[in-house]
């Protein structure tokens, strides 16, 4: 799932909570040469992310529900890393997701479902309808500060079975406090499997590592720049990131059949719309 990287992390840095409910939304167009979830590869090339999000908030607390759209844009042959497989299109997964999102000070709290749809077609490594689930997720972290830890916990309710946890922290590297706004921030994130890697006593159920343990370690570069402000309306927002990541274990590694690699680095850039009073819709 697209989780937003560039705008999760910056955009809060300038939005101002609300004293009144509000009513916002998001609508997200990004476009990656390499699609990440979890430290996975799920595509090694072009891929156009779409994503639309409109959420409700009342002082500190904000319910919001969204979808995002994979598009793979490049032509798959069958032992490149796609999630396509044998099918024509270019639609490779839906994400629709809910969450609750909890403002205490500058700590946050935030929990809600994923549920995961692969519209690849098998049996040419595509991720195919056997492999649509649901994961649940729970985060706390802070926010408005120097250094902004937040710790992850998902755990999948349907196919896989297991947990798995992930820790990130951010920190602002530069501001440019008059419009037009332009920020820049580093982040560093690791990832756990704690309970996703084949199960002898569940022969049945998916595997998402190989093992349990340290699944990747990514270190990235996100730049944000608000390009318009509407006042009454909304903003519109560009980012862009660089991310590069150590992968640990033999499923982060996979990248198509009979190819690994132990790094990885990719660039990313997108285009954020904010409608409402508040916007700060954040995945």
């Amino acid at each position: 799932m697209n989780r937003g990287l560039c705008a999760g992390v910056l955009l809060p840095l300038f939005a101002a909570g609300p004293l009144t409910a509000q009513l916002s939304t998001r609508v997200d167009l990004s476009s990656s040469t390499r699609y990440v979830w979890h430290g996975l590869s799920r595509a090694a090339g072009i891929v156009l992310q779409p994503s639309l999000a409109v959420g409700y908030r009342i002082h500190n607390l904000a319910l919001a529900s969204g979808l995002t759209r994979h598009y793979e844009l490049d032509r798959v042959s069958p032992d490149e890393l796609s999630e396509l497989g044998n099918s024509k299109g270019h639609l490779g997964e839906d994400d629709f997701w809910v969450q609750a999102d909890l403002a205490v000070g500058f700590v946050r709290f935030r929990t809600g479902l994923v549920r995961y749809l692969f519209r690849g077609a098998l049996p040419q490594g595509g991720g195919g309808p056997l492999g649509n689930t649901t994961e649940a997720y729970l985060t706390v972290g802070s926010t408005g500060t120097y250094f902004n830890p937040q710790l992850e916990a998902w755990w999948d309710v349907d196919r896989v079975r297991g947990g798995y946890l992930l820790a990130s922290a951010s920190s602002p590297i530069m501001g440019w406090p008059l419009e037009p706004f332009f920020f820049a921030a580093l982040d560093g994130e690791v990832g756990v499997n704690l309970g996703q890697a084949p199960d002898p006593t569940r022969p049945a159920d998916l595997a998402n590592f190989s093992e349990r343990g340290l699944s990747h370690a990514a270190l990235g570069l996100n730049l944000l720049f608000r390009a318009s402000q509407w006042p009454g309306l909304g903003s519109a927002s560009i980012s862009l990131s660089l991310r590069g990541q150590l992968n640990l274990d033999d499923a982060t590694r996979y990248n198509g059949i009979d190819r690994t690699k132990n790094f990885v680095v990719w660039l990313s850039a997108g285009v954020t719309l904010l409608f409402g009073g508040e916007a700060r819709i954040v995945r």
